[in-house]
């Protein structure tokens, strides 16, 4: 299907009217089952760093921060419930409900996966949940921005399985029969809980940087154990249902989760207390929306069109982060 301009418009439109002041993110952390305690403990370890880092470092709010466990006697204080399927739907339709088009959802899978020939499952308490469940999940949470990450391993068929417009999926391995054990989740996390990540050293850890963080640590590991890589984490979002190791944001996959923060724009207080800066941060976050889109169809727009939109948005973006950072008192 061809693209005409006005077509190229109307979508840049949708994902415009889409945008809210004051979006927020919400996160559900699940991790499933260990088979061994070494790897409980290490999926309890990372669920927890990441939980805190999005709560101290990134300023989610505690109410939009759920975490299902294996074990919710573990840790009473931060654990909401136990990993089942029934728990891990009722988190996503809460979600649904309390959120607002606009918002951003983040939904973080760490354990172990199977895959047979007709499906993909993540290995949960009770009956596994596959990428048919969880597709229609995904459904539930329309006009949201969702960033789902299965750090599993056999979670390749994921990506596929769960591509759509407004979504990057993210998956520890590339087919659903790279089964041995992974270790990007571990490095995903620490992208967000630690120094490192933010490569553009705008202050603040997008999804795209968290992916291209996580799959290099995890190629350098391997490189120091003088090991052949066994696993290779994907990340799709632009729709096609076929997911990059290596995303260029510039000509396929990358340009949604590089809009992607866990932090949100400005938080809900702040928000309140400055309506006019809300706003700002509004209009921002359409431009870099329309930046996204238009980045997404590069190939069927004409060049030239193409960089003359890109300059004024590029142009536009700066000029509004100057208005934020001056309302804001920064230089």
């Amino acid at each position: 299907m061809k693209w005409t301009y006005r077509g190229l418009a109307a979508a840049a439109i949708a994902i415009v009217s889409a945008s809210t002041a004051g979006a927020q993110s919400h996160l559900l952390i699940v991790s499933g089952l260990g088979g061994e305690r070494q790897y409980s403990d290490a999926f309890y370890e990372w669920s927890i760093m990441m939980a805190d880092a999005a709560r101290t470092r990134h300023g989610v709010a505690a109410d939009r921060i759920t975490y299902l466990a294996e074990d919710p006697s573990r840790d009473t204080a931060r654990i909401q419930g136990k990993s089942t399927g029934a728990e891990i739907t009722a988190a996503v339709r809460r979600i649904a409900k309390t959120s607002e088009p606009g918002d951003q959802v983040f939904i973080l899978l760490i354990g172990h996966g199977a895959s047979t020939a007709t499906d993909s499952k993540f290995s949960i308490p009770g009956a596994d949940l596959g990428t048919k469940e969880f597709a229609a999940l995904l459904d539930s949470l329309d006009g949201r921005k969702v960033a789902f990450v299965n750090a599993s391993t056999a979670s390749g068929e994921f990506a596929a399985a769960l591509s759509g417009k407004g979504r990057a999926i993210v998956t520890a391995t590339k087919t659903g029969f790279e089964r041995n054990e992974v270790i990007f989740p571990r490095f995903f996390v620490r992208a967000y809980a630690a120094e490192g990540a933010d490569s553009d050293k705008d202050g603040r850890v997008s999804l795209l940087e968290a992916f291209d963080y996580a799959r290099t640590e995890v190629a350098r590991t391997y490189e120091e154990g003088n090991k052949l890589m066994a696993v290779h984490a994907l990340l799709e979002d632009n729709g096609d249902k076929t997911g990059s190791q290596a995303p260029d944001s510039k000509k396929g996959d990358g340009s949604v989760a590089r809009g992607m923060f866990l932090a949100p724009a400005i938080s809900a207080a702040a928000a309140t207390a400055n309506p006019r800066l809300a706003a700002l941060y509004k209009e921002r976050q359409v431009i870099e929306d329309r930046l996204a889109e238009l980045r997404r169809v590069k190939d069927v727009t004409p060049p030239a069109q193409y960089e003359a939109q890109l300059e004024k948005l590029l142009v536009d973006l700066a000029l509004k982060t100057q208005e934020i950072r001056a309302m804001e008192g920064k230089k």
